[in-house]
């Protein structure tokens, strides 16, 4: 894309150009003048090239726009900045909506008997301006203040910013932030959505009118003094003798509407639709040839489409890697053959030929220590492979080098020894700088000296290595090549957590808790239909993961509200469901349960208000959410159900 997709929603062909995929992941997310003035020139190694490609220099870009583009593709290609032009195009799509939404809902709200004259005059259209206004005399701005101020004051006492983000406005403490931050108060919380729907549906279609027009210049003025009577407060002031009527601030709804107004905002359980689909019914339809013309036919039988990642896109292979360790004599002489030192090994097979036992062997290295003095028989090396541990389990895929390789992750991670010693001696001879070593021109310069490091055997150019990494991956299927690749779970694919109860003869609970893997949830719900948490809890059992005597006590998805019981609530079992402490659940790990407050829509200060991956285990008030909190569902209005 020219102009980047997500500053500017353009999808068309004017719209993009041809260029290698790792100059676009460059590229990010600047427009394409912009990028070149910034990094023309750069080079940049492309996949499955042996030399990298250069980024046009800015007077190269831009004889070439000039040379091949022309109208309004060339104008993209040469702007630094998305224009107010393009601005106004999307207002002016807003705009079109807006009438289109007028239209379709004054269909749904005129009685059937409705006159054509009266088809626009149902529904009111207020702008934003109107609703802002009516806000701030309601008094409603300072509602909201009052609604989100202990999360500023949480802020300020954690970063020790006294001032920074709260200040006293008559009297009252006002939540703020610093200049820099460009905050919108009214976006920090999901329940903004519900302020604004409370001030529209209070304002009537006098609101609009008089707030729409108060601009507008007229002989007649009566028209707007009236409204002005029937909806502002008025005050009289005497000017040079005589009494002038003052309009001030609008009057509310009612006398008790601000106190009304934050009691239902508070009172609202903030819920969030659940739409963890993993999967969907499907239709295949195929073409045959009957009697010499085509049909289209309906695959019999249910069919089901996976709508997650099964795994990364990388797959890797199984490496059976060589280790050394050190072990007593008794294991050494059980794995002689895989003894490290040579001259110990000949040796000690020499003392077992002539029919020495452990004991004799120690009494000969005692008597010839002087010869054997770099032995140490408590202590002797010998190798060993991956693959004949229980744990160790090394999967290696192909990576291009980059500046990454430092002598660290060449030593331990690629898996060609020879190769390792090229890549070292390059680092070495470039002071061991990767920035300098495996840059594009880095990597060109060892090809070229190649059989120089290899010590004078020729070798072919390097441009990807194998890298290993010790991890649990699974086979991609059963049979044939399959069985041999192997891959990992994709991200944001861990879309259940199954917790369980345990008790103790005592009577004392403990409880413990499952991140379910993708497999077993299709595999769960293909079988289950409606019963799959308990087709899913079995399957868990045989895969040996539940502790014997467990009790499934529920199973929650990102999305789903948890409340957190005080102590004498648990003691109890009688819930407030007080709206402070629920928590929505977005993210588990192994053993991991992270959760936001339900009304949190943006933070404050990224990465400082709520830890630095923006989620937490501990509730405000310390506790660990998970081994408190219950699940609690509500129905489309937020009501538990």
């Amino acid at each position: 894309h020219i102009l980047p997709q997500s500053r500017y929603f353009d999808d068309s062909m004017s719209n993009k150009v041809i260029c290698e995929a790792e100059v676009n992941k460059l590229k990010d997310r600047m427009l394409a003048h912009e990028f070149i003035a910034k990094m023309g020139g750069t080079t940049v190694q492309i996949s499955g090239k042996s030399q990298p490609v250069q980024v046009l220099s800015l007077e190269g870009y831009e004889q070439l726009i000039r040379e091949k583009f022309k109208g309004g593709k060339r104008q993209k290609l040469m702007l630094d900045e998305i224009p107010e032009s393009f601005i106004a195009r999307q207002m002016n799509d807003s705009r079109y909506i807006a009438r289109l939404m007028r239209s379709l809902l004054n269909r749904i709200v005129m009685p059937e008997d409705a006159k054509a004259d009266d088809m626009g005059n149902r529904v009111v259209v207020c702008s934003g301006n109107v609703t802002d206004r009516l806000k701030k005399e309601w008094g409603i701005n300072d509602v909201w203040n009052h609604i989100i101020l202990p999360r500023f004051e949480r802020l300020e006492a954690m970063t020790g910013g006294h001032g920074a983000y709260i200040k006293i406005v008559n009297g009252h403490r006002v939540p703020t932030a610093p200049m820099e931050q460009k905050l919108e108060k009214k976006r920090l919380d999901h329940r903004h959505h519900a302020m604004d729907a409370i001030v529209i549906a209070c304002a009537s279609r006098n609101h609009v009118n008089l707030l729409s027009n108060e601009a507008s210049v007229m002989k007649d003025n009566s028209s707007r003094y009236a409204l002005s009577c029937l909806l502002r407060r008025q005050e009289e002031q005497v000017y040079n003798g005589k009494k002038h009527i003052i309009f001030r601030e609008f009057i509310q709804p009612w006398g008790t509407f601000q106190s009304d107004v934050e009691m239902a905002l508070r009172d609202i359980i903030v819920s969030f639709k659940q739409n963890t689909r993993i999967l969907t019914k499907g239709v295949n339809r195929y073409t045959v040839i009957e009697n010499g013309h085509k049909t289209t036919r309906k695959q019999e039988g249910e069919i089901y489409s996976v709508r997650k990642s099964l795994h990364k896109e990388t797959v890797f292979g199984l490496v059976n890697l060589r280790f050394t360790k050190t072990v007593t004599l008794k294991v050494a002489l059980a794995n002689i053959n895989d003894i490290v030192n040579r001259d110990l090994r000949a040796k000690l097979r020499e003392l077992l030929a002539a029919g020495k036992n452990e004991k004799q062997i120690k009494a000969y290295f005692a008597a010839e220590s002087e010869a054997w003095s770099d032995v140490n028989l408590a202590k002797i090396e010998i190798y060993y492979y991956s693959n004949d541990t229980a744990n160790e389990r090394y999967y290696a895929t192909r990576k291009a080098i980059d500046t990454s390789f430092d002598r660290k992750t060449i030593e331990g991670s690629v898996t060609d020894r020879g190769i390792q010693k090229i890549l070292l001696r390059h680092l070495e001879e470039n002071n061991n700088e990767p920035e300098i070593a495996f840059s594009p021109e880095g990597i060109v310069r060892m090809n070229e000296n190649i059989t120089r490091l290899n010590g004078g055997v020729p070798h072919k150019p390097i441009y990807k290595v194998r890298k290993y990494e010790l991890s649990n991956k699974y086979a991609v299927g059963h049979v044939g090549g399959k069985s041999r690749k192997f891959v990992e779970g994709a991200k944001g694919t861990n879309l259940f957590m199954a917790f369980y109860q345990t008790t103790n003869a005592e009577g004392n609970t403990s409880r413990s808790y499952i991140t379910v893997p993708l497999r077993t949830a299709i595999e769960s719900q293909l079988e289950g239909k409606a019963n799959w948490r308990g087709v899913m809890d079995a399957k868990l059992r045989e895969q040996g993961m539940v502790a014997e005597g467990a009790e499934l006590l529920w199973i929650l998805s990102p999305g789903d509200l948890v409340y957190l019981p005080t102590e004498e609530e648990l003691e109890s079992k009688c819930y407030s469901y007080d709206r402070e402490r629920i928590y929505k659940f977005v993210s588990c790990g192994s053993g991991t349960f992270f959760c936001v407050k339900a009304g949190v829509a943006s933070l404050i200060l990224d990465k400082v208000e709520y830890t630095s991956q923006n989620k937490m285990e501990r509730a405000i008030t310390g506790e660990m959410i998970k081994e408190t909190c219950i699940p609690i569902y509500t129905d489309r209005l937020g009501n538990i159900k």
